[in-house]
């Protein structure tokens, strides 16, 4: 039988295949090779499924944020943000960030799952910039590459390797972001 994880995985896979709407207790009770009564095992419904694969990939993403930070945490930040391009190997497969995100344009639970991982990429990021440009900066030069995974995120013709090149190209530009901001 099938664990609690075992269905919150396959759902972590319908969602990001399908989107919101493929994370039903059938159609994963047939991928899994089971029945629903294993279902109703380790669940009180399907809004219960749904919290779980919520809160799985919120822990993901929120363990990702850590693993990140502590690679780039005792490089000097020169070093650190030449690293941003790296950080596309890090990051879940776009199906599942596009589906969570649209998930979260229409349900409250998917946007309080959303906004503290994007408050956690962004808290990181900007402890990264606070290193290079002074604080008041910070923030807006941490919005760059987080907006642009984002819109890599919902967009359907930039690639993983277009991410890859533009978070690389924005990290050639960093040591050049302390002068702008000096004369801005």
């Amino acid at each position: 039988m099938p664990s609690r994880n075992d269905w919150i995985a396959a759902g972590l896979a319908a969602l990001a295949d399908g989107g919101e709407r493929a994370v039903r207790i059938d159609p994963l009770a047939a991928a899994l090779g089971v029945t629903k009564g294993s279902f109703h095992h380790h669940f009180r419904g399907a809004g219960d499924l749904r919290r779980g694969v919520l809160e799985a990939h919120e822990g993901a993403q929120l363990e990702l944020v850590a693993t990140v930070t502590a690679e780039t945490g005792e490089l000097e930040a020169s070093a650190a943000i030449a690293q941003l391009g790296t950080l596309i190997a890090h990051l879940p497969e776009d199906g599942l960030e596009r589906a969570v995100r649209a998930w979260a344009a229409t349900d409250a639970e998917a946007a309080a799952v959303q906004q503290r991982i994007d408050a956690a990429r962004l808290e990181a990021l900007e402890a990264l910039w606070r290193q290079a440009v002074p604080e008041p900066h910070a923030r807006t030069a941490a919005l760059v590459p987080l907006l642009a995974m984002i819109g890599a995120s919902a967009s359907t013709v930039a690639t993983r390797a277009d991410l890859e090149a533009v978070l690389t190209m924005l990290a050639g530009l960093a040591p050049h972001v302390p002068q702008v901001v000096a004369e801005g």
